[in-house]
This record gives structure tokens, C-alpha cells and sequence, in this order.
């Protein structure tokens, strides 16, 4: 009975909830023109951009191209967006690997979020731990 009961609670809260906001990995090559000048300000250095569009569209680009010598390569494996109560917080997995030439590693990635909504506070956590964005650009 319990369980049935905590079943029909989890369905109500998921027929309840709607999402207002989508994401997903997109090729540089794709983006339009700003997000791609945005892109060669920034890919110089390796770092976690934020770029607002003002098409409601965020965009999120994770460099680690650039290894320096004598540490591991940075790849990011994994990337997830919860949005609750005016917070927008995205979730990154940021991993290292002593092969870098790996072609199969994420070493750039570019996502876009999509949004119906403005937030008051935009998070970033990578590895579990909160950080800041290293520059954010658009909304000008």
C-alpha cells in the first residue's frame, strides 16, 4: 500500500511539473554567428564560457584543448541542466586522461539551453562542486 501510494504521489508531481527548457550538444560548426565569434574570443584559453543569446538560448562552451606539459588532458564526459524555483543549474563532469590524442574525448564541447524563462541565478557545478563561469558574454 505504501508503495502504490508513493507511486501515485511521484506520477501526480510528474504529470505536474512542466519543463520549460531543453539542451542539448550541438557542433560549433551549427551555432549561429555570434555564438561562433563568441567562441574564438574565448577557445584560446581552456575554460567554462557562458554565452546568452537574446533569443532566450544559452549556450555553454567547455574547453580543455590545451594540455600543459606534465599534466593529464582535460575531457568533459557528461553534461545535465536542472531548473527549480528561479535556478538554473547545470552539471558538468569534467575528467582528465593521460592520452591526448584520444579522439574519442570531448576536449571542446559546446551545449545549448534552450529557455521560455529568464533565471535570477544560473549555477555551475563541475565535479559536484560549485565554480564560476571563466567569462560570460551576450544580452549586450
Amino acid at each position: 500500500m505504501k508503495q502504490r501510494f508513493s507511486l501515485i504521489i511521484f506520477m501526480l508531481l510528474l504529470t505536474g511539473c512542466r519543463s520549460t527548457y531543453t539542451f542539448s550538444e550541438i557542433s560549433i560548426d551549427h551555432a549561429n554567428d555570434r555564438v561562433q565569434e563568441f567562441i574564438k574570443l574565448v577557445e584560446q584559453e581552456n575554460g567554462h564560457y557562458l554565452y546568452l543569446d537574446d533569443d532566450n538560448g544559452l549556450y555553454v562552451f567547455l574547453n580543455g584543448i590545451y594540455v600543459r606539459q606534465g599534466h593529464d588532458a582535460l575531457y568533459f564526459s557528461d553534461f545535465n541542466v536542472i531548473a527549480q524555483q528561479g535556478i538554473l543549474s547545470m552539471f558538468i563532469n569534467q575528467e582528465s586522461d593521460s592520452d591526448y590524442s584520444n579522439r574519442n574525448l570531448n576536449y571542446q564541447v559546446l551545449y545549448k539551453i534552450n529557455t521560455a524563462e529568464t533565471y535570477d541565478m544560473i549555477i555551475l557545478f563541475i565535479n559536484g562542486k560549485p565554480v564560476s563561469f571563466d567569462k560570460i558574454y551576450g544580452n549586450e
